[in-house]
C-alpha cells in the first residue's frame, strides 16, 4: 500500500499542478498498460476478463482503458455489463441488511448470476449468446437484448463486484483473467489517523452520487455502512481470485473533490462518525484546493466521479 502525506499532496498542487497531475495520471496508465499486456500475451488461452473492485475503485473507466489498451495490440475486447444481469424487481426479495436497517442492495442475490456464468461458458467454448439487458427505469429485465460470439482475436471484458463469486469463477479460472481494482493508497495528515482507502473511495462515491445519481451526500453516509458490509462479505473473501492489481488512486484528486464535498460534509460530522469516517472529518480544513480544469486529461478515470 502506497502513503501519501497531505503536507505533500497539498505542496504539489500548490506550486507544481500541471506536473503533479500528470505524474499521477502516467502512474496509473502504466498500470493499465501492464495488465493489457498480460491480457494480450494470454488471450488465446483465457479470453474472459473478470474485473473487481469495491465501491468507486474505476471499474467502468478502467475496464474502457483497458479495452483502449487491448486494442493497441490488435486485440478486440467485447464489453459485457454485469448490472445487465440484475434481475426483475418484484421477482425476488430483496434481502435485508439488518445491520444497517436498509435493503442489501450489493447481495448477489438481486442479480442471475447462474446466467452469467452459463453464458461465459458458452463464450469459452465458441458459442453465440443471447444477453439480457436490464432497464434501470422500469427495474427489468429484458432477455435477447442482442447476440455475441468472440472470435479468435477477441477477449470479453465483465466489470463488476461479483465478477470473482465463486458462481462465476468457479468453472472459469482455466479460462480467466482476474484483475482487482481498488484504491490502494492512504494519506497521512500532520496529525490524528491517516486517510484509510476506503475513507478516499467515499469520497469519489459521495462526489458521483451527488452529481450524477440525484443522491445527496447525507444518503451517501447513510448508506456507506451497508456498502462496507456488502465489501466484506461479497468481494473480500474472493480477492484471492486476481492475478493482475490496479491503484486506481490519483493523488492530487483529494484536492478536488474536498473543494466541492468540504462545505457539505462540515454539516455532518456526527454521520460521519457513525460510517467510521472520523478521519475524513479531521481532515476537511486540511486540503489545499487545486486549479484542475486545464489539466485533467480526458481519458482521466477521475472523470467517472466528477464529470
Amino acid at each position: 500500500m502506497a502513503e501519501y502525506t497531505l503536507k505533500y499532496i497539498n505542496h504539489r498542487a500548490r506550486y507544481d499542478a500541471a506536473d503533479f497531475i500528470a505524474e499521477c495520471e502516467r502512474t496509473y496508465h502504466a498500470q493499465v498498460d501492464q495488465v493489457a499486456e498480460e491480457i494480450a500475451e494470454n488471450s488465446r488461452q483465457k479470453p474472459i476478463v473478470l474485473i473487481n473492485g469495491p465501491s468507486s475503485s474505476g471499474k467502468t473507466t478502467t475496464n474502457d482503458r483497458i479495452g483502449r489498451a487491448l486494442e493497441k495490440r490488435g486485440i478486440h475486447a467485447e464489453m459485457i455489463s454485469m448490472d445487465d444481469y440484475y434481475r426483475t424487481v418484484g421477482s425476488y426479495d430483496i434481502p435485508p441488511d439488518t445491520e444497517n436497517g436498509v435493503p442489501d442492495l450489493e447481495s448477489p442475490e438481486c442479480m442471475d448470476l447462474p446466467l452469467l456464468s452459463q453464458h461465459l461458458t458458452q463464450l469459452v467454448a465458441g458459442e453465440e449468446i443471447d444477453l439480457p439487458r436490464f432497464d434501470f427505469e422500469t427495474r427489468t429485465s429484458i432477455p435477447h437484448a442482442r447476440s455475441l460470439r468472440l472470435d479468435p482475436d477477441e477477449v470479453v471484458l465483465i466489470e463488476g463486484i461479483h465478477s470473482f463469486n465463486p458462481v462465476i469463477m468457479g468453472d472459469l479460472a482455466h479460462a480467466a483473467t482476474g484483475v482487482y481494482l481498488s484504491v490502494a493508497s492512504a494519506v497521512v495528515p500532520k496529525e490524528g489517523a491517516r486517510v484509510e482507502p476506503y475513507m478516499l473511495r467515499f469520497l469519489r462515491r459521495a462526489m458521483r452520487d451527488s452529481l450524477f445519481r440525484n443522491s445527496p451526500v447525507e444518503d451517501t453516509l447513510r448508506q456507506w455502512n451497508s456498502v462496507r458490509r456488502g465489501e466484506k462479505l461479497y468481494i473480500a473473501p474472493h480477492r484471492g481470485q486476481a492475478n493482475l492489481t490496479v491503484d486506481t488512486f490519483l493523488p492530487y484528486e483529494l484536492n478536488i473533490l474536498m473543494q466541492y464535498l468540504a462545505p457539505k460534509l462540515r454539516l455532518h460530522r456526527e454521520e460521519l462518525g457513525r460510517a467510521g469516517l472520523v478521519p475524513v472529518g479531521a481532515v476537511l480544513d486540511q486540503v489545499a484546493p487545486i486549479d484542475y480544469t486545464d489539466f485533467i486529461p480526458e481519458d482521466s478515470v477521475l472523470h467517472e466521479f466528477i464529470g
